[in-house]
């Protein structure tokens, strides 16, 4: 059966606590790429398609003098225009491109810039400065390998604090998990104590979105208070320790 550990009710997962630090998440800056080349406005055809080719990248950033990005062309853009355009006519990125594109930051944490991607259907994205000048690139690849970090880094952390000695946990029934930050717990304490404080703990862990607990215990050392009583009925029930 699973359990709440706080209450003691069925339940499959409870909401973490507030935590009692800021959380750290990963930021653009970690897993952005910074080889990031572009063109100008009046970069032509020919170098839009070498540009796009070695750098085998899906977009490149159109840069001003300044260095800011005023917006980016995909090779699917190439590719339309190609088809469809005079030939005879000079295609350059200012005709070409997207504008304004949409960017990130490299402050943004890395949970922002996947609401980016998912609202626009993207597949990079330009990364700016302040002052919204390019400063590198952020993949859908480069998302995906910071979730799975940052999921890595969870687990490996919820392992350290079941394995504490003095936490009760028995190691060989111990079996955590974590995907896209929602932690599972499955093992057994010694007491339903243990249990209730490394819930406590675990739902303190940086990135946790939610936990799961699966977790059983030997002895049930917390008072359930006084009993409730029925004047028509003075039976009652009792309930075990879950194993």
């Amino acid at each position: 059966m699973k359990h709440s550990i706080l209450d003691g009710t069925p339940a499959d997962t409870f909401p973490a606590v507030e935590p009692a630090r800021p959380p750290v998440r990963t930021r653009v800056r970690d897993c952005m790429s910074r080889a990031a080349v572009a063109v100008t406005p009046r970069t032509d055809f020919a170098t839009m398609s070498a540009v796009l080719i070695a750098s085998r990248r899906g977009i490149t950033p159109v840069v001003g003098a300044d260095g800011t990005v005023a917006g980016v062309v995909a090779a699917s853009d190439l590719l339309a225009a190609h088809a469809a355009e005079d030939p005879d006519r000079e295609l350059l990125a200012r005709d070409l491109m997207t504008s304004p594109a949409v960017t990130v930051t490299e402050d943004m944490s890395v949970t922002e810039a996947v609401a980016l991607v998912a609202e626009h259907s993207l597949h990079h994205l330009p990364v700016v400065d302040a002052d919204g000048r390019l400063t590198g690139l952020l993949s859908t690849h480069d998302l995906l390998d910071a979730l799975r970090r940052e999921d890595e880094a969870v687990r490996s952390e919820a392992f350290a604090l079941a394995l504490t000695p003095g936490s009760g946990v028995v190691p060989a029934s111990l079996h955590i998990r974590c995907e896209r930050g929602l932690l599972s717990i499955t093992g057994r304490t010694r007491t339903r104590g243990d249990a209730a404080t490394l819930c406590l703990q675990l739902a303190r862990i940086d990135g946790l979105r939610a936990l799961a607990d699966h977790l059983g215990w030997d002895l049930d050392d917390i008072d359930p208070g006084p009993p409730v009583t029925d004047d028509a009925d003075t039976t009652g029930s009792g309930g075990g320790p879950s194993g």
